[in-house]
């Protein structure tokens, strides 16, 4: 196997073990950290970015391998004569290799697809978890500020409640105020009536002496 059949060999493995990884059920605070890693380190998007370079190629080998293979399927089908046995081991090997260079690139293009929209799904469910977990924590906070506020009206209710008594009370006193104050003055009027009368009868009393 040339070095480019080998190349992609490891990367295939490569991808194998990356997915495995994937399916992994990690939990979800690793699972966090290292897809950040991955999102924001500038060597691993400077690594993908290689690694597109090199499934160029990969594809490349992988259209070879497929010409190569119907170029012998063809020389099969035209050759009808009779070969010597190491002739025929010599075809069946060749053509053995290219089909196996062919699987080998195309389960490697193959993979590389499933591995790049697994990796989708994965980050996009990471950040629908982020904005489930910040929806959650602005409801419990909401929740709280509502049962803050719902005390505050009852402590408000309760005051004006007792504010409303005291008023009740106030104008309870004020009505008995004004009670007593008519019967003083009632009573003010009576006295300087009296006191009135008695300034005649003494008058009076004190003619009727003097006449006599």
């Amino acid at each position: 196997m040339t070095i480019y059949f080998t190349t992609t060999f490891f990367i295939l493995v490569m991808e194998m073990i990356i997915f495995c990884i994937l399916v992994i059920p990690l939990p979800s605070r690793w699972r966090r950290a290292l897809f950040k890693f991955i999102t924001a380190s500038p060597t691993v998007v400077k690594a993908l970015n290689v690694l597109k370079i090199i499934f160029g190629f990969i594809f490349v080998l992988f259209i070879d391998s497929l010409n190569r293979l119907q170029r012998i399927d063809l020389k099969e089908s035209e050759d009808q004569t009779h070969h010597d046995y190491n002739y025929q081991a010599s075809q069946k090997a060749n053509k053995f290799y290219a089909q196996r260079n062919l699987y080998l690139c195309g389960f490697t293009l193959f993979l590389s697809l499933i591995l790049e929209r697994t990796s989708t799904l994965i980050i996009n469910m990471l950040k629908r978890e982020e904005e489930l977990e910040f929806a959650k924590s602005e409801t419990i906070s909401s929740t709280k500020d509502q049962e803050a506020l719902l005390k505050m009206e009852k402590n408000y209710k309760l005051k004006i409640d007792q504010l409303k008594d005291e008023l009740k009370e106030l104008q309870v006193q004020e009505h008995d105020f004004e009670t007593l104050k008519k019967q003083v003055e009632h009573e003010k009027t009576e006295y300087e009536r009296l006191t009135n009368e008695k300034t005649r009868l003494e008058l009076s009393i004190k003619t009727n002496t003097a006449i006599n």
